[in-house]
C-alpha cells in the first residue's frame, strides 16, 4: 500500500457490490460513491484545477465533503478542510493562508451566498438535497427560504453528472503528496496548519487493522458512526478512511444529537464508533441507549479530551448488562500523527491509561533536551509514526529526527509503565476542547486585547451541567467606559470574529492577573477560581 492516493487505498479496498453510506436515512451504495468521486474528478479538471492547487472544504460532514477528498487525492489537489462555521474574516484569512483556489459551502448555513463573491473563489454550492430521493422538494423549499443563493457559484449536482462516454481522469495524485491540510493547535498551543500526506493516512489505516488479532473487516455489512467532524483528524482518518478501507459502511451524522444517534445504533446494528467523552456521557443519559441492540457492538473508541476511569467502569457495566462484545477504549492522538497513535484493545488494556502505541509507531517520553526517560517517569509525549505529518503549513520545523524517523514532540505530559501502557497527566499546550473542536485561548486574548480599555485577558474553560464553555477574565486601563458596555462590546466583537465555541460565556473584570513565580498570568489558578 506505499506510495499511492488514498483514492487508490479506496478503489484497492472496497466491494462495489457491497456497502452503503448512509445519509439522511437514505443510501448512497459505494458503487455511487464511486462514480460520484470520478465524476466530480471530470469537473474539477474542466473547472481549471491542476494538481497542487487547493480546494477548501467548507463543509459539514456529509457525502460531498467525502467526495471532494477522495477526488482531491485523485488529482493530486490539496483538499482544505475547515469548520463549516468558521466566520467569514476567519475563512478569508485561511484561504489566503492556503492559496486556496475553489470553496466548497453549504448552501443552508451561509443566509447570503453572494457574500461569499468576495473571497476570490470557484464557489460550489452544496445542499442536503443532493443526497436525497424522497423529500427532496422539501429540502429545496427549505433551502430558498433560508438563504439566498449567488448565481455565478456552481451547483454540486451538476458536478457529479457525465455520461458514460466522457474519459475518467487519470490519477496524478501520488502517496507523498499533501492531501489535506487540517487545522490545530500545533504542539505548542498556537493555531497552525498541518499538511497529511496520502501516504499518512494509508498508514494509518493499516497500522489499526494490525492492532487487533481478530478479523477486524467490515465487509459492507458492518456500519461505522460518524459523527466525528472530518475536519478533525479523528474523524477523518478514523472514522472514515480507515472505516471504508476496512469494507465498513458508513453513517454520516453532521450534527450530534443524542438521543437521535442512539436510534441510529439501534436501527443499523451499528459496530464501530469513534467519539470524544462528552459524546459517550449524553449518549448513555438518553433513556433509549439502554437494550438488546447493544450486543451488535464490537469496538468503541473514545479519544480527544480526559475520560475518567469511573465512566468507562459504568459504561462497560451497561454493555455488559446487554452482552455486548464491546468496551469503550481509551486512546490517545494528535493531527500531527494522523489522530491515533495509542489506544486499549482487547488484547492489551490496563485500567486509567490511554492503551499502548498502535502498530509501526513508536511513543516515548522525553525530557527537555530530548533524553529518553525511563519508565513511570513524567515527561513530555514523543511519537514517531509513518503516519506523521509533512508539516506545518510554511513552517520548517516540527521534528526531531531521531532512529531514520520523524518524531513529533506532543506538548502534552505524560508517562509510560515498564509494559509499555500510556498514562496522560497533562496538557502543557494550553487549547480547550470544546465539542471536540480545539479553542485557542490565546486567538480570544489577542483579539479582545484590540481594545484601547483592555489591559490584560485570560480565556479559560468553565463546566456547568456537563458542558465546557468559556470563561474571560480581563484587567482594565480606564473603568470610566463602564464594566458592563465592555461586556457587551467584548461579545459582539467575539461574535463577529470567532467560532461560535470560542465566544466568552462569561466575563468577569479583575483588579489584577494572578501571577505564578515567573512573572506570568496563573490561567491554572483562574481555571479553579
Amino acid at each position: 500500500m506505499k506510495n499511492i492516493t488514498c483514492y487508490e487505498m479506496l478503489l484497492n479496498s472496497v466491494d462495489l457490490k457491497k456497502g452503503n453510506i448512509i445519509f439522511n436515512e437514505h443510501k448512497i451504495s459505494v458503487k455511487t460513491f464511486i462514480k460520484n468521486i470520478d465524476d466530480f474528478s471530470i469537473s474539477l479538471k474542466n473547472l481549471g484545477f491542476k494538481k497542487g492547487d487547493v480546494l477548501t472544504i467548507y463543509l459539514p460532514t456529509c457525502p460531498q465533503a467525502l467526495v471532494a477528498f477522495y477526488a482531491c487525492s485523485k488529482l493530486g489537489i490539496v483538499a482544505n478542510i475547515v469548520h463549516p462555521l468558521l466566520p467569514l474574516d476567519q475563512l478569508r484569512e485561511n484561504l489566503k493562508q492556503t492559496n486556496s483556489k475553489g470553496l466548497m459551502y453549504y448552501d443552508i448555513l451561509i443566509k447570503n451566498h453572494k457574500d461569499l463573491a468576495s473571497l476570490n473563489q470557484i464557489l460550489i454550492n452544496c445542499s442536503i438535497s443532493n443526497y436525497v430521493i424522497w423529500r427532496k422538494l422539501l429540502f429545496l423549499i427549505f433551502a430558498f427560504s433560508k438563504c439566498r443563493t449567488y448565481k455565478k457559484s456552481i451547483k454540486y449536482a451538476k458536478l457529479i453528472r457525465h455520461n458514460k462516454n466522457v474519459q475518467p481522469t487519470e490519477i496524478e495524485g501520488k502517496g507523498e503528496d499533501v492531501v489535506c491540510t487540517m487545522h490545530s493547535g500545533g504542539t505548542s498551543g498556537q493555531p497552525k496548519i498541518i499538511e497529511l500526506q496520502n501516504n499518512a493516512l494509508n498508514d494509518l489505516s493499516v497500522s489499526l487493522e494490525k492492532m487487533y488479532t481478530r478479523k477486524v473487516r467490515g465487509e459492507g455489512s458492518e456500519y461505522s458512526l460518524v459523527a466525528l467532524p472530518i475536519f478533525h483528524a479523528y474523524g477523518l482518518g478514523v472514522s472514515v478512511h480507515t472505516c471504508l478501507t476496512n469494507q465498513y459502511s458508513l453513517i454520516l451524522v453532521p450534527s450530534f444529537k443524542p438521543k437521535q444517534f442512539n436510534k441510529l445504533i439501534k436501527k443499523y446494528n451499528v459496530t464501530f464508533f469513534a467519539g470524544v467523552p462528552v459524546m459517550f456521557k449524553k449518549m448513555i443519559e438518553c433513556k433509549n441507549f439502554a437494550g438488546r441492540h447493544l450486543a451488535k457492538l464490537k469496538d468503541l473508541w473514545c479519544g480527544g479530551d480526559v475520560l475518567t476511569e469511573s465512566f468507562v467502569e459504568y459504561f462497560d457495566t451497561v454493555l455488559k448488562k446487554y452482552n455486548a462484545s464491546a468496551r469503550l477504549f481509551r486512546g490517545y492522538g494528535l493531527t500531527e500523527v494522523s489522530s491515533v497513535c495509542a489506544c486499549n484493545t482487547f488484547e492489551n488494556y490496563r485500567p486509567y491509561s490511554c492503551g499502548k502505541a498502535i502498530p509501526d509507531t513508536k511513543i516515548e517520553i522525553w525530557d527537555d533536551d530530548n533524553n529518553l526517560l525511563a519508565p513511570n517517569t513524567i515527561g513530555e509525549i514523543a511519537v514517531g509514526s509513518p503516519s506523521v505529518m509533512r508539516g506545518y503549513l510554511n513552517e520548517t520545523n516540527g521534528f526531531v529526527h531521531r532512529d531514520g524517523m520523524k518524531w513529533v514532540k506532543s506538548g502534552d505530559l505524560g508517562y509510560m509503565d515498564e509494559d509499555g501502557f500510556l498514562y496522560i497527566l497533562d496538557r502543557r499546550k494550553r487549547s480547550i476542547k470544546i465539542n471536540a473542536i480545539n479553542i485557542f485561548p490565546s486567538e480570544i486574548e489577542n483579539l479582545v486585547k484590540k481594545f484601547d480599555f483592555i489591559d490584560e485577558a485570560c480565556a479559560v474553560p468553565y463546566h456547568y451541567n456537563d458542558k465546557t464553555y468559556i470563561k474571560l477574565y480581563i484587567t482594565i486601563k480606564d473603568a470610566s467606559t463602564g464594566e458592563e458596555k465592555i461586556k457587551r462590546e467584548i461579545i459582539t466583537l467575539c461574535k463577529k470574529n470567532l467560532i461560535k465555541y470560542a465566544v466568552p460565556r462569561l466575563i468577569e473584570v479583575l483588579d489584577v492577573m494572578p501571577r505564578t513565580n515567573f512573572g506570568k498570568v496563573d490561567f491554572k489558578k483562574l481555571e479553579i477560581r
